[in-house]
């Protein structure tokens, strides 16, 4: 009960006879004390009301920070995502050019005999040889030159890491004649047969792990050159040694 009711009541009842004086002023004692208790309870409701007001707009600000901290971590790991790889990128690019330096070191005399080239585009790496540094004429099977420049492919290969290696076998557009048709039928088969051959002497002699080797033959339908020419079914007859990402 407020203070403005108390004392009027009481007032009214001393006046009519209904309590005694002493009555009177403990009642009037306890509506103050009781006034004095809502006071400070209504005084205690404001400061609290502020209280939880001002928690409330410092909840709402750590969660404002709190999202914007999660965003610029966000941000932070996609940079740093970007960033790692670019420097894969940039770590597999270096390899591929120490690779692509090792093999034209080791096989300079054969470049300049034009018997070997070697080319770098991207992420693939190609290593292109006549067929007769290799084989025979309508042979599969690596002779003692071929052997030798292979040995010199295979120590540089064998360090690689994160390629594969497919070998491709490709012929000119002459049939096979002779000795040779026994064993080669058409021009896919003898191109099959080369590149198998070579994959075997780079995994057994070589020490290449033969996971990331692979072999195909593409016959006479991938020329490089037209094969009206004797020159241009030179440079048809080859095998192709291609370094090549990984396959996911």
């Amino acid at each position: 009960m407020k203070k403005q009711l108390v004392f009027p009541l009481l007032a009214l009842l001393l006046a009519t006879g209904c309590v005694s004086q002493a009555t009177y002023d403990l009642k009037a004692k306890e509506a103050a004390s009781l006034a004095v208790k809502t006071g400070d309870q209504e005084a205690q409701m404001k400061s609290l009301s502020a209280e939880i007001e001002a928690l409330k707009k410092e909840r709402e600000a750590l969660q404002r920070e709190k999202e914007a901290q999660q965003q610029d971590s966000a941000a932070l790991q996609a940079k740093v995502s970007q960033l790692s790889k670019k420097a894969e990128k940039a770590e597999q690019l270096e390899k591929a050019t120490q690779t692509y330096q090792d093999l034209q070191k080791k096989l300079e005399k054969e470049i300049q005999e034009g018997q070997v080239q070697i080319k770098e585009m991207k992420d693939r790496l190609t290593v292109t040889m006549v067929d007769q540094i290799l084989f025979p004429s309508g042979s599969a099977e690596v002779g003692k030159k071929g052997k030798a420049v292979l040995a010199k492919v295979a120590t540089t290969l064998k360090d690689v890491t994160g390629k594969r290696i497919e070998v491709d076998g490709h012929t000119d557009n002459v049939p096979i004649v002779n000795a040779a048709k026994g064993r080669f039928a058409t021009n896919w088969e003898l191109s099959t047969a080369r590149a198998t051959e070579v994959v075997r002497y780079l995994q057994e002699e070589g020490g290449i792990d033969p996971q990331v080797l692979s072999a195909a033959g593409f016959g006479e339908y991938q020329p490089v050159a037209s094969n009206d020419t004797d020159e241009g079914k030179h440079k048809n007859r080859r095998i192709e040694i291609v370094l090549l990402p990984l396959l996911k």
